[in-house]
């Protein structure tokens, strides 16, 4: 199968996965939801949107034979590789985790008010790696989760 074909299969994988991922993104905005549940909603709907096009793009990437032998060879070296990536990364997974545990045991909702280093505000987002505050000024506090 030449490249440009490949391509095109790839392209093709791509819209439809986005499209997919769209549509079920889509069905689950259109829910009314209790305000306890927004913030676990949120976190859920990121986490399947993300998952949908993750596995699309492997899906898409393989076909080509270039990216299936490196991603073997990668596959080979996994151990390694996670271990460089868990040392690298420990900060990161330390706060999506936490944001995991603050999106289901709910300590914090939107809207709640905080205070935050001295500065009173109001959660405006929680997301898997940061908060965000509004404050009284106006002012947008971006907060790692792994501090609340």
């Amino acid at each position: 199968m030449p490249l440009w074909h490949r391509l095109v299969v790839v392209a093709v994988v791509m819209l439809i996965t986005i499209a997919v991922a769209r549509l079920i993104d889509r069905r689950i905005a259109s829910r009314q939801l209790a305000p306890e549940a927004i913030t676990r909603y949120r976190v859920a709907r990121r986490s399947v949107t993300t998952a949908i096009v993750f596995v699309g793009l492997l899906s898409a990437l393989l076909v080509i034979p270039q990216v299936r032998a490196v991603a073997g060879g990668l596959l080979a070296s996994s151990a390694v590789l996670g271990i460089v990536v868990g040392f690298a990364s420990q900060r990161t997974l330390g706060n999506f985790v936490a944001g995991l545990l603050i999106a289901f045991t709910q300590p914090l909702r939107l809207g709640d008010d905080v205070v935050v280093e001295d500065t009173p505000g109001v959660v405006e987002e929680i997301g898997l790696i940061y908060t965000f505050v509004r404050t009284e000024d106006g002012d947008r506090l971006v907060i790692p989760n792994e501090k609340l």
